[in-house]
């Protein structure tokens, strides 16, 4: 039983359970995420947007991806560290502690401190959790803002289909997204955004760091999009982002889970990736239907449509190249070309070599 009330509760699977974190022994420990303090003290309506809140990492400073033992945030990163952790254990040795990455303090690290401090606390304790933000707060019908990390502009060319879908590449094996007017405003000057139907439909993009970064394998990116559905017909989105080398190898791969889209409202799905060894470009991939196979677009809309190089104003001056400081500017003085030049020898060298030997069979 919570300690918040009279709901049961849920402290995690049976998998993350040790001994030192699997016992939550005060009804401090037991409040689930809507209960909590922090959450509350955040969002006004705890208990129904708490699928939209965004928790930090206990032991570092990003984003969390996990919850285990009920109320301990964990990224993708420590929970691996934590899973290798429980597995070291040793009979006589006993359980190894996990510690805390360091917070950086001040403008070198982006994310949102507690009140009155410049670093977070990392480390084993509850007080090293912390809610970012609201998702669903963060976003109304009204066109309120999102909060959004420091970081580049916008890699993506055309991310809510101002051009069409000009930019984004289909699969033969799915079915397209369309481009519409925008209804529910997402902000004061989007005009469009992209729409699914009623079986799942892809479109996917390629950003060629290369093109941006001076060491594309030391940037840290964030790959995130804005999507909703309709009112009357329920529909579902997922966002996939792909890592490869110079041979277009896959490095990375990662994804959110399919995703209700909410009725009414634009939600943000994000993806960080940490730097990668290797890296080149990214693949942006995204998904969408709706769920009731309605003849006609009724699926899942998507706009906004990004994908950023994190870090504070020294570090991206650093990192990126001279020449791509301004990067909305140089989409509209080159919409595109980059995704053709980078995508035309491997669809014409083939119509060439056909040519070439009928050419000389004749």
């Amino acid at each position: 039983r919570g300690g918040g009330g009279g709901e049961p509760y849920f402290g995690g699977t049976i998998e993350c359970a040790d001994e030192a974190e699997g016992e939550l022994v005060t009804s401090e420990d037991r409040l689930c995420q809507s209960c909590s303090p922090k959450s509350q003290s955040i969002c006004q309506h705890a208990f129904e947007h708490r699928p939209f809140h965004v928790w930090k990492c206990r032991y570092c400073c990003n984003p969390s991806s996990f919850v285990c033992f009920g109320n301990v945030h964990f990224c993708s990163s420590c929970h691996d560290r934590n899973t290798q952790r429980v597995r070291s254990r040793g009979q006589r040795t006993g359980l190894p502690s996990l510690e805390g990455i360091p917070c950086r303090g001040g403008d070198k690290c982006p994310f949102p401190k507690p009140e009155g401090r410049d670093h977070h606390s990392n480390g084993p304790t509850l007080e090293c959790e912390q809610v970012y933000y609201c998702a669903s707060c963060d976003s109304s019908p009204s066109g309120d803002t999102f909060v959004e990390t420091p970081g580049s502009g916008n890699l993506v060319f055309n991310p809510s289909g101002e051009a069409g879908s000009s930019g984004w590449q289909p699969h033969r094996s799915h079915s397209r997204w369309t481009v519409e007017d925008i209804e529910i405003p997402v902000d004061g000057s989007t005009r469009s955004n992209f729409v699914s139907g009623f079986r799942w439909c892809l479109m996917m993009q390629t950003i060629p760091l290369y093109r941006y970064v001076r060491r594309p394998s030391m940037a840290r990116l964030e790959v995130s999009a804005k999507f909703m559905g309709r009112t009357d017909c329920p529909s579902v989105f997922k966002m996939e982002a792909v890592v490869t080398n110079s041979r277009r190898g896959v490095i990375h791969r990662t994804s959110t889970p399919q995703l209700n889209a909410p009725a009414g409202y634009w939600e943000k799905a994000m993806l960080t990736i940490d730097p990668m060894g290797g890296a080149h470009e990214v693949t942006m991939i995204l998904y969408g239907k709706d769920s009731r196979f309605w003849q006609g677009n009724f699926g899942s809309k998507v706009c906004h449509c990004s994908v950023r190089v994190l870090g504070t104003d020294e570090e991206l001056r650093e990192m990126l190249l001279p020449e791509q400081n301004n990067i909305q500017a140089q989409h509209q003085r080159h919409p595109n070309h980059t995704y053709f030049r980078e995508r035309a020898f491997d669809v014409f060298l083939p119509v060439l070599l056909i040519i070439f030997f009928w050419l000389i069979s004749e």
